[in-house]
């Protein structure tokens, strides 16, 4: 999600963009409401920011005015927020060059000096953007920290030259062990156990139930670099078809600009269950106009909230969580990934559409989707001569569960294996079949 990096609108021409924006999304979000299965058609969308002049506009300023005027400026308590604008902005448009390159490493410089949240906002820039160029550094500064997520990024950002992970994992818990039961250093010793599970069979996940709710399943590579592929389970457990009797599907990417893993801030989708809490529309310019499909983590909500049921206790179990797994699922420890990332603090994971220019990513294998931070997103392709939308496999998702009238449910993200391709129905086809005759 880009909510909390956007900057404040300056021209009188922007508040009437947004005013407009926010028209808009209340009309449609009055239809949602109604659980109409009314079509949401391509032509009613405008997104100004996708406008030629509009994207050229926003890059030149992002680059001199984010990133290089940042930048410039010296580094101490006061001018973080300054550097950690530019991170991100560098993320987004995948920034690099001479002109930031020593800025970028002049902030080892006192790093262990820095607040909390710079050290974390530095070390996921250098995680997208100078992997394995800083080893040495980091590897000095994880042996200094006593915070676990700052740990983990640096245990992550090493992982390719550590001989040995578990031994500098058991040596950080060695000096803090009240963190052995931290979320992050639980999904961090799962993620780096010498043993990795076998993946259950699919089609026992494949037929899991809920009465009068959808099941959606987004099936993604380990390697998130590659889209996946979503599928919608009925409530009387068929898999929705489309117009031609095939099985519906929409691909989709769950991969975060970072690609950090699903348990860190601004990580991948993280594996696992996310709640189903109905459609919304979002302000972002980021995400746009398009309807989305409202998501939550496990501990993000109450129980009671994210299983849409009065039956369970106010407090979290990961038996609740246990419960909607199948028993050959039961034991398998990368599913519960969703549920220690939203015990360690993630939130606002959602599915959604895309307003961000695919050119920043052209040379990238999930081109032309566009990573976000975190969220899973669709395929929109938009007009930069009028601002509409000339392709969406978001409204195609979001008219298919307009049409099923239902907005409650469970959300699963599987990786089924790392091959360097996009998913493809051809592969889980006979699994999702067979699970509906059974």
């Amino acid at each position: 999600m880009f909510r909390k990096h956007l900057s404040g609108l300056r021209s009188k021409k922007e508040k009437i963009y947004f005013l407009l924006i926010l028209i808009q999304s209340s009309l449609l979000l009055i239809f949602a409401s109604c659980y109409s299965a009314q079509k949401f058609k391509e032509s009613d969308f405008y997104s100004p920011a996708t406008l030629k002049d509009r994207r050229i506009s926003f890059l030149n300023k992002t680059i001199e005015e984010t990133i290089l005027s940042n930048l410039r400026l010296p580094l101490s308590d006061s001018t973080e927020e300054n550097y950690k604008s530019a991170f991100w902005a560098m993320e987004l448009i995948q920034y690099t060059g001479t002109a930031v390159d020593s800025k970028i490493e002049s902030c080892f410089i006192n790093l262990s000096n820095r607040s909390i949240e710079f050290q974390r906002s530095f070390l996921e820039i250098i995680y997208s953007l100078y992997k394995n160029r800083f080893i040495v550094e980091v590897n000095s500064f994880s042996e200094k920290t006593n915070n676990p997520k700052i740990f983990a990024m640096c245990v992550n950002y090493l992982k390719e030259s550590l001989i040995n992970s578990n031994e500098k994992i058991n040596s950080f818990l060695d000096k803090y062990p009240e963190y052995r039961s931290h979320p992050i250093i639980i999904a961090l010793l799962n993620d780096f156990s010498n043993i990795q599970p076998e993946l259950p069979p699919l089609e026992d996940l494949f037929s899991f139930t809920a009465e009068d709710k959808i099941i959606i399943y987004s099936l993604q590579r380990s390697n998130r670099d590659y889209p996946g592929l979503l599928v919608i389970k009925k409530p009387d457990g068929s898999f929705l078809r489309d117009d031609f009797s095939e099985i519906f599907t929409v691909p989709q990417l769950a991969r975060a600009i970072t690609d950090l893993p699903g348990y860190l801030t601004n990580g991948n989708t993280p594996e696992g269950i996310l709640s189903i809490q109905g459609i919304d529309f979002s302000k972002n310019i980021f995400i746009g106009p398009s309807p989305n499909l409202q998501l939550v983590l496990p501990h993000e909500v109450s129980p009671k909230k994210y299983f849409h049921s009065d039956k369970k206790d106010s407090l979290w179990s990961k038996d609740y969580y246990k419960e909607m797994l199948p028993q050959s699922w039961k034991n398998y420890s990368p599913i519960f990934e969703a549920y220690y990332a939203g015990m360690a603090g993630r939130n606002e994971i959602i599915a959604h559409g895309t307003t961000i220019d695919p050119g920043f990513y052209s040379d990238e294998t999930y081109f032309p989707f566009t990573p976000s931070l975190g969220c899973l997103t669709t395929k929109e392709i938009w007009s930069e001569a009028s601002g509409k939308i000339i392709e969406s496999d978001q409204l195609k998702l979001m008219n298919a569960l307009s049409e099923l009238r239902l907005q409650d449910g469970y959300f699963f993200v599987v990786d089924i294996d790392d091959k360097p391709s996009p998913v493809t129905l051809n592969e889980i086809k006979h699994m999702l079949i067979k699970s509906e005759r059974e």
